[in-house]
């Protein structure tokens, strides 16, 4: 079930652990804005239209993800790239437009529990002909929900889908392993993507050699490709929306 923004997801929980602790997710909360604000890129960039989502096939592994740990706060990062060929509205220039989906998951490895979320694009623009990057910019993207219809077909042109890695403290491992699925839906002609990302968390103890806990995490993103008449009322190659939403087990 998606989460509405009064979740836990977005009113972080916290247990009694030390101060140093309790200090360090404070400022981790307050990551996600600072990182938006902050993030290269030049602010406007210039319009464009009429995009097409390329050949998937050139882009086989498109996804990668890291996970870090300070004190009892882990952070995993999951990125994917997708490559697009646009026409700007003024000139009409045919130009490569690279966005980068970034989702990042900040939990308590003591607590077992996510405490934050967040999920940032990346926009750049590039001149195929001359080589050169036009202009790049980077948003905090959407939470709230957007209709993609019921006319979606799942595509499996990654065939890489699966990312995973371990950090611990003390005798605690947690493994995160995310999965990754692709739809596209055609909403009245106006052609959508659909990526879930799902997140498999799993908690163990080193010194027993038992699982402690699995829990499940997904983000739904939807991007759009190319609106149904090109009019410019939406934007082309836009990321819409990202929702995480916490799977019972």
């Amino acid at each position: 079930m998606e989460m509405n923004q009064t979740n836990r997801l977005n009113k972080p929980k916290y247990v009694a652990v030390s101060t140093a602790a309790l200090l360090m997710t404070a400022f981790v909360l307050v990551q996600p804005t600072m990182q938006a604000a902050n993030a290269v890129g030049v602010e406007g960039l210039p319009g464009y239209d009429s995009c097409e989502l390329r050949d998937e096939s050139r882009y086989e592994d498109p996804t990668s993800m890291n996970t870090v740990k300070n004190r009892d706060v882990v952070k995993t990062i999951h990125a994917e790239k997708e490559v697009f060929t646009c026409n700007l509205n003024q000139g009409d220039l045919e130009v490569i437009v690279d966005v980068t989906t970034y989702l990042e998951v900040y939990e308590n490895i003591t607590a077992k529990e996510v405490i934050a979320t967040n999920a940032i694009s990346t926009t750049c623009i590039k001149d195929e002909f001359t080589a050169t990057v036009i202009d790049c910019e980077s948003d905090e993207v959407p939470t709230s929900p957007v209709f993609v219809g019921d006319q979606c077909t799942e595509v499996d042109y990654i065939t890489h889908p699966q990312e995973m890695n371990t950090v611990t403290k003390v005798k605690t491992a947690k493994t995160m392993e995310a999965q990754k699925e692709v739809f596209t839906c055609n909403l009245n002609g106006t052609i959508k993507k659909v990526d879930i990302v799902l997140f498999t968390e799993i908690y163990e103890d080193l010194s027993t050699q038992t699982t402690t806990s699995v829990q499940f995490l997904s983000a739904r993103c939807v991007v759009l490709i190319s609106d149904s008449n090109n009019s410019g009322d939406l934007q082309d190659a836009d990321v819409e929306t990202c929702i995480f939403s916490e799977i019972e087990n």
